[in-house]
């Protein structure tokens, strides 16, 4: 059968790399202050940032404390209500995210207004680029029990990871992976998904992808957009699969493991002698076609699979969504 969504840390398909101390429940951007002053300092903040993420996730700790803002906003209604917002889940592990591979500047995010009023309320030092460098969240993972962040890592691990400030990720060692591995994860819907893909996208409508492929995505995937996406944006997200899909074959030809992942039937072995391709006879199946457009899709959401297999899986799909 598919694998089923994530449920817990240790079922994400690419490690937890580094953690964010923040004050507040992140949805759409982590935002993060360059240090110095130079032109070359945002820059320099994005490779950090990128280089700290790698291609894994990043679990957001909400900090003890709550920042104070410049004096004429300490009765701001927006203000006060964050701060009850942040003392419901201080100290807690809150969510799991997944970063865009590079930052956008936070003004382009926010609008004008918004940035400006951002600075006037939070910046210490005249430099007007407090979390100015932001990157999108793409994937998000709600963790439900929002447990406290020392009994889930232990005193030492938490001294090391959180102890001190820090303008950047905190980056976690394999034995504090295993502390959060077992922590319950609910992927959500993330308003920007689709900045995630769209690189991607790029290079999908660049290529050339083999019709079988397209038809056999475009089945899995349907024809109606996710709520919030429109119907051209829809059209490019499941080019967007078409293309990874096309590409998680080639990467498998190459590989020389062109066989079914269910069953073990090798094409190869039985077509050959008789001028049948291979490839012909298996299948590309998308292991989680609802979540394409919700989160960023990877080679690692399709497998291989004889057509025998294949019907079997779409029979057990139907039956789960009618039990």
């Amino acid at each position: 059968m598919d694998e089923m969504p994530a449920n817990s840390i240790a079922d994400l398909p690419a490690p937890v790399t580094a953690a964010k101390a923040d004050w507040l429940v992140a949805s759409h951007w982590i935002g993060f202050t360059p240090a110095g002053d130079g032109p070359d300092a945002p820059g320099r903040c994005q490779a950090t940032i990128s280089s700290q993420a790698g291609n894994g996730y990043v679990i957001e700790y909400i900090t003890l404390n709550f920042g104070t803002p410049k004096p004429a906003y300490l009765a701001d209604p927006r203000y006060l209500a964050e701060r009850a917002e942040h003392a419901a889940v201080a100290g807690r592990l809150v969510a799991v995210h997944r970063l865009r591979s590079s930052s956008l500047s936070l003004k382009s995010i926010l609008g004008d207004a918004d940035y400006e009023r951002m600075q006037d309320m939070w910046d210490e030092d005249g430099r007007r680029r407090r979390w100015s460098v932001a990157f999108p969240i793409v994937e998000s993972y709600e963790i439900p029990t929002k447990p406290l962040a020392r009994d889930v890592l232990g005193p030492d691990a938490m001294q090391r990871v959180f102890a001190h400030p820090s303008a950047t990720l905190r980056p976690l060692n394999d034995e504090e992976r295993r502390a959060i591995s077992s922590v319950p994860i609910l992927l959500r819907p993330t308003a920007n998904a689709w900045i995630g893909i769209q690189a991607d996208i790029a290079a999908a409508e660049r290529s050339e992808i083999e019709t079988r492929i397209s038809r056999h995505i475009d089945s899995e995937l349907g024809d109606n957009a996710i709520e919030g996406m429109t119907k051209e944006q829809w059209v490019k997200v499941r080019r967007r699969a078409a293309w990874l899909a096309q590409k998680f074959i080639q990467d498998r030809q190459k590989a020389k493991t062109l066989r079914c992942d269910d069953c073990s039937f090798d094409p190869v072995i039985r077509a050959n002698g008789t001028g049948i391709k291979p490839r012909s006879l298996l299948d590309v199946h998308h292991l989680h076609p609802l979540e394409e457009g919700r989160r960023v899709t990877t080679l690692a959401d399709f497998k291989l699979l004889c057509p025998t297999c294949h019907r079997l899986e779409h029979a057990l799909l139907r039956l789960g969504s009618a039990s």
